[in-house]
């Protein structure tokens, strides 16, 4: 699902529909560079190494969010970040 922020007093197009992500805990990964690369190199990292290794936190949802920004000029600067939802263990 492709999302972003839900405001209130816009009209939702016909066809679209409003999800809310339960508050909690997340674990942030930042990643800065031209997508797609950069972006994949982190989520394999994310499930490969990160969270089998992870003693403190399980993961605790069955989603991500990533998040982009709209880079300005160098493509170089683009940032973007994946969200994984996660309790304490």
């Amino acid at each position: 699902m492709i999302a972003d922020n839900y405001l209130p007093w816009n009209e939702i197009p016909e066809g679209y529909e409003t999800r809310v992500i339960p508050a909690g805990t997340w674990a942030v990964f930042p990643c800065r560079g031209p997508l797609p690369k950069p972006l994949q190199d982190v989520n394999t990292r994310i499930w490969s190494e990160w969270l089998p290794s992870c003693r403190e936190y399980k993961l605790a949802g069955n989603y991500n969010v990533e998040m982009y920004t709209i880079p300005e000029g160098n493509p170089e600067d683009y940032y973007s970040e994946i969200w994984i939802p996660v309790e304490k263990i």
